[in-house]
């Protein structure tokens, strides 16, 4: 009932109607929103390309030509994945499909989605990780946060902007980093779907798929986020920095992103 209304998805302006399925990533079960729109002609599909390439020109972040590549790339896994397409360009246009992915999903849902996605990003290269990084099956080398603090912003600057390596605040040893103010919380200005698709994801994927500990720390208010490779997280529930009910002023706070069995734990 969350996920189908009438024979459309919540939240969905379109007139196009939408199936809901049954997949299995990680032993979990969970439900898969796809259109059943008529199939994409590959002109179409290069005009879709181009528009989630184009640039903001109202950003204050660097939208450099890897960037946007990497946010087409990351853009088109996400529709896949969720069935949900926006006709925004750009960063707007991923903003729209995440927002909508989050009022037609559960928690898990969420969670279990994006991490699917890392899976499709990293499995490949689990071999050079394992090897350089974190043996399978054994502790992280002690020089792993740090490696990851210094090429991790390169890779996630097209989703979070700019970030640079820092020491760990919860130790003050290296494999710190610090998003600096991170444009997916500042333009979603949405504790869920900072949690749900971001925070919870990386953090199990990180740990539970690479061997990695992982915390992210993000600041409501600054927007600005710390991450930690090598530590364990807090759990959201037990973590006293993340504030109570919806952050003042977020879009779908009147939205019917909590009814039915799909409200929040904290």
């Amino acid at each position: 009932a969350g996920f189908f209304h009438n024979g459309k998805m919540r939240g969905e302006g379109r007139s196009h109607r939408y199936a809901v399925g049954r997949y299995h990533r990680y032993g979990v079960t969970f439900r898969k929103t796809t259109c059943s729109c008529v199939e994409e002609t590959p002109r179409s599909a290069f005009n879709d390309v181009k528009k989630m390439m184009e640039k903001d020109p109202t950003t204050e972040y660097k939208e450099s030509l890897h960037n946007r590549l990497f946010l087409a790339a990351f853009r088109y896994m996400v529709r896949k994945e969720s069935g949900i397409k926006s006709d925004l360009p750009g960063y707007k246009g991923l903003m729209e499909e995440s927002q909508k992915f989050m009022i037609n999903a559960k928690q898990d849902e969420q969670k279990d989605m994006v991490v699917y996605l890392m899976s499709l990003i990293f499995d490949p290269l689990k071999p050079v990780w394992e090897f350089l990084l974190v043996p399978k099956g054994r502790e992280p080398y002690p020089w792993t946060p740090a490696i990851m603090s210094i090429f991790t912003p390169f890779f996630m600057d097209f989703l979070v902007g700019p970030s640079k390596p820092n020491l760990r605040p919860e130790d003050n040893k290296p494999g710190g980093m610090l998003v600096e103010k991170c444009r997916w919380l500042e333009e979603a200005n949405c504790k869920g779907m900072c949690i749900n698709q971001c925070k919870l994801p990386g953090q199990a994927y990180f740990y539970d798929g690479l061997g990695l500990p992982f915390t992210m720390k993000p600041n409501f208010t600054t927007k600005a986020c710390q991450w930690s490779f090598g530590l364990r997280p807090l759990a959201v529930e037990d973590d006293e920095t993340i504030p109570k009910g919806c952050l003042k002023g977020c879009p779908t706070k009147l939205m019917p992103v909590y009814e039915d069995d799909k409200g929040q734990d904290w």
